[in-house]
């Protein structure tokens, strides 16, 4: 999700009238968490200037948000180091600060429960997603993003050294590589492991091609998925019509 397209497209979804009502809107999935965030915080959106300290604090107080809810936080706080109020500059670099030091301390956590040096399959996929996160949560910073790509991939190759990936997390390996500019390893990926052809897989393979260049390949499988999009969202379903527009 684009962290504040929910604000675009507010008009669309349910409105709830109090903070609570957002609440559970959000964890029964009906709504964005940017709705409980705009209802509980104050009474403009938080990316907004003048900013909002209070309402930030009080979102950065809770340690149990999402990637979402980090990545909407860390956007904010991405512009507002660059504030000409220096107490807020360094109110948001501190900030970051603190939503990374709390995967760092997840990632040292398991690491420290290994026995004999050997962590369970499920540490080790938790590994490869928290190490993805980060990267996400870096993407205006391009050497620390590169880097924790690569320590997120290499915490999947070790799980796909023992079993075969789910597909969420095939996806992301794969979107690491795509990352990472590795076009061809990551179409050999898909290859390899995506046995069976389903819109999420066509997707996925769309993208890879897309950028190796071959739009021949991506109006092919555009046309595929004008026929059964089951499964894709609302902005993939979108980016297949973008696609075709290319022919």
């Amino acid at each position: 999700m684009e962290s504040f397209d929910f604000f675009r497209r507010s008009e669309n979804i349910f409105q709830p009238k109090t903070p609570v009502a957002a609440l559970k809107a959000y964890e029964s999935g009906i709504n964005p968490l940017e709705m409980f965030i705009f209802k509980s915080g104050s009474a403009k959106p938080l990316h907004e200037e003048p900013y909002d300290r209070e309402s930030l604090e009080w979102f950065l107080s809770r340690e149990d948000l999402d990637l979402d809810a980090n990545a909407l936080l860390v956007g904010i706080f991405d512009r507002m180091v660059y504030s000409d109020d220096q107490e807020l500059a360094l109110f948001a670099a501190e900030s970051i600060n603190i939503i990374e030091n709390r995967y760092n301390r997840k990632i040292e956590e398991i690491k420290k429960s290994a026995r004999n040096g050997k962590l369970p399959v499920h540490a080790v996929l938790t590994l490869g997603r928290l190490f993805y996160e980060l990267a996400i949560l870096n993407k205006n910073r391009e050497a620390i993003k590169k880097f924790y790509f690569r320590e997120s991939y290499r915490f999947f190759s070790k799980v796909r050294g023992i079993k075969a990936l789910e597909f969420s997390d095939l996806e992301t390996v794969i979107r690491i590589l795509l990352e990472l500019e590795l076009y061809d390893n990551a179409l050999t990926l898909f290859k390899k492991e995506s046995q069976m052809v389903d819109p999420q897989r066509l997707y996925l393979k769309a993208e890879i091609v897309f950028r190796m260049g071959d739009y021949a390949e991506v109006t092919s499988i555009c046309k595929q998925l004008s026929e059964d999009s089951t499964g894709l969202s609302d902005e993939q379903k979108a980016q297949v019509v973008h696609w075709m527009g290319m022919e």
